[in-house]
């Protein structure tokens, strides 16, 4: 069979696409991400107080 060459070229846009959507996230997630003030919260639970009676 006799490929012609629109066949190779179809294929790049693709990739093209998929790899500026990859570059785009990565730039969202460094922006969002490296400006932030405060550090990483954690959850910290409180002691429980217990009553005087117990």
């Amino acid at each position: 069979m006799i490929y012609s060459e629109e066949k190779s070229v179809g294929l790049a846009v693709p990739l093209i696409a998929i790899l500026l959507s990859i570059v785009g996230i990565i730039a969202v997630l460094v922006a969002t991400g490296g400006h932030s003030g405060a550090g990483p919260r954690v959850w910290v639970p409180q002691a429980q107080q217990q009553g005087a009676g117990q």
